[in-house]
């Protein structure tokens, strides 16, 4: 067995990550699963977009995002039905003040 020092904030993430996947699956997992997992799920952006959505989140703490990974997976899920042809819609300009 081998051991890998991470640090109490990664402890926690990893933690989290675990019980998230025994939740989905059912099933008791490792965290040689969730480092697994994390590894084949990655999505990779840019620290400009992720700093974007990190400033829209604090900036509109009202819309209710709390992590960027709670508003980038509503993203994705909007634009996949926004795509799918499920819907129509139409965006309509602010009115400049």
């Amino acid at each position: 067995m081998k051991t890998l020092r991470v640090s109490d904030h990664a402890h926690r993430v990893l933690i989290r990550w675990l019980g998230e996947m025994m939740a989905q699956t059912g099933k008791p997992q490792t965290f040689g699963d969730v480092v697994e997992a994390l590894v084949s799920r990655a999505v990779l952006l840019s620290p400009e977009l992720v700093k974007g959505v990190e400033d829209f989140i604090e900036a509109n703490k009202q819309l209710g995002y709390t992590t960027r990974e709670e508003f980038i997976r509503e993203a994705v899920n909007e634009t996949l039905r926004n795509l799918s042809g499920e819907y129509n819609y139409a965006q309509i300009p602010k009115e400049k003040s």
